[in-house]
């Protein structure tokens, strides 16, 4: 099971607010959508995933929650991004901010890995496929538009081959078409490479057709569409 969460509830150091009781269960690979406005705890919901709670995302947790097998908490956030990427709303500040080159920036994480060099060109070259990339390879990342930057952050994600990649607004920057195409290959994505995809939105109207289940979370708690 890739990610397991029954009873999840969470209260954030300093708040009242929480997310309450959650149930939620992606284990098929393919793509999985959460909506919800501002407030509701999508992003918290995001963050715990990724591995944020409780260095980056310090709170009270109760409940059962497994990522890939291990407790929400468990292991640190660098470690996580190993197997779990999280995408969020402002892309540029996802960058490295250390390359020159669009290419030198999805090699960033593979690079980490300490993958041989054969490795590393194949996941680029993949990353740049999906994502639509290929012109932007050797443009400096501080050139980037929003939709072009929200593409590039997606490819460095892609080339990490994760086992689950959480997308908050990600497709925020991006036109309707490069968003349709963009949910098209990361479906296909996801079937190759045998990952959980999951995407939380605002709305589900762009995104349900490519979903296999959809929630929509409201004031924290979360129910099947």
């Amino acid at each position: 099971m890739v990610v397991a969460l029954n009873a999840l509830s969470f209260i954030p150091q300093g708040s009242r607010w929480q997310l309450e009781s959650i149930d939620l269960h992606c284990e098929v690979p393919g793509l999985y959508g959460i909506s919800g406005g501002n407030g509701s705890g999508k992003t918290t919901l995001a963050q715990l995933l990724a591995g944020c709670f409780p260095d980056f995302l310090p709170g009270t947790l109760q409940g059962s929650g497994l990522v890939l097998g291990e407790e929400i908490g468990s292991r640190p956030l660098v470690e996580m991004a190993q197997q779990v990427q999280l995408i969020q709303q402002a892309p540029q500040l996802q960058l490295s901010g250390c390359t020159f080159t669009v290419e030198e920036e999805i090699a960033f994480g593979p690079e980490n890995l300490c993958l041989d060099e054969a490795e590393i060109l194949a996941r680029i070259e993949q990353a740049l496929t999906f994502t639509d990339c290929h012109a932007l390879r050797h443009r400096h990342p501080a050139t980037l538009s929003g939709g072009e930057a929200q593409r590039v952050v997606m490819a460095c994600a892609l080339a990490m081959r994760p086992r689950l990649l959480l997308l908050d607004e990600a497709f925020s920057r991006l036109t309707p078409d490069a968003t349709t195409k963009l949910l098209q290959q990361l479906a296909t994505y996801a079937n190759q490479q045998q990952c959980v995809i999951l995407l939380f939105e605002r709305s589900l109207t762009k995104v349900a057709a490519y979903c296999l289940q959809t929630w929509a979370l409201e004031q924290g708690r979360l129910s099947l569409c």
